[in-house]
């Protein structure tokens, strides 16, 4: 959380492009995953053979995600809510998982399995990809309650600056610029990943923060229904 306001700039925003380019493009090496791993799995299989393979796949995977990670961290910097960086990691294994459910569906053909090894496997990729796709539903708008903690506290916040980029809605988080006043009276400024309907300046919400460490931003919810965010 910073003091000073902080402007969503060009190199933030293509950042944040390529962090959901990066994200939506990961549904690759899940569908590849997929079928790497059930040949793992199956007797008489040619380990030496596809281990190798296996192995590239995963590494593939793996930097896919450390990329993207990279790239989101660019685009929010240092004074970022404490909540957006995990969100992100949600949208990216869901992208990988949703890949992987597609690849479930079109295993059985590259191992010319028999019927019931095509209905097994379309049954649980089909599970898998509406399993990954509820990571990317619009957030509840759930109103904050004070928190237990008594280091914990909620202020009124304000979207001041505001970023959802060219990816059709839904496809990854928008960027947002937010304002709060602390207890001190010092207005101060942080940045947060929203996933909704695009999100309007002067959009209000909570701000959760902690009080001993004011920058250490926890959560911002928009509680009402009729303000997106």
């Amino acid at each position: 959380m910073s003091l000073q306001p902080l402007p969503i700039t060009g190199l933030r925003k293509l950042a944040c492009g390529l962090a959901g380019i990066i994200a939506t493009t990961s549904m690759a090496v899940g569908f590849a995953l997929s079928p790497m791993t059930v040949l793992l799995t199956i007797p008489g299989e040619k380990l030496s053979a596809n281990l190798p393979l296996f192995g590239i796949t995963l590494a593939a995977t793996l930097a896919f995600i450390l990329i993207g990670q990279v790239l989101i961290r660019a685009a929010l910097g240092r004074f970022r809510t404490g909540g957006s960086l995990a969100r992100f990691f949600r949208y990216q294994l869901a992208a990988i998982g949703f890949g992987a459910g597609l690849g479930l569906c079109f295993t059985p053909a590259t191992l010319s399995a028999p019927p019931g090894w095509w209905v097994a496997s379309i049954i649980a990729g089909v599970a898998l990809c509406l399993l990954s796709l509820l990571a990317f539903r619009g957030t509840r708008r759930s109103v904050l309650h004070s928190p237990t903690h008594p280091n914990i506290t909620l202020t009124e916040g304000i979207v001041v600056d505001h970023w959802w980029g060219a990816l059709p809605q839904g496809a990854t988080a928008q960027l947002a610029t937010v304002r709060f006043v602390d207890e001190s009276g010092h207005a101060r400024f942080t940045r947060h990943l929203i996933q909704q309907s695009p999100t309007v300046l002067g959009t209000m919400g909570q701000v959760q923060y902690d009080r001993r460490f004011p920058r250490r931003v926890r959560r911002f919810s928009i509680p009402t229904r009729r303000s997106p965010g």
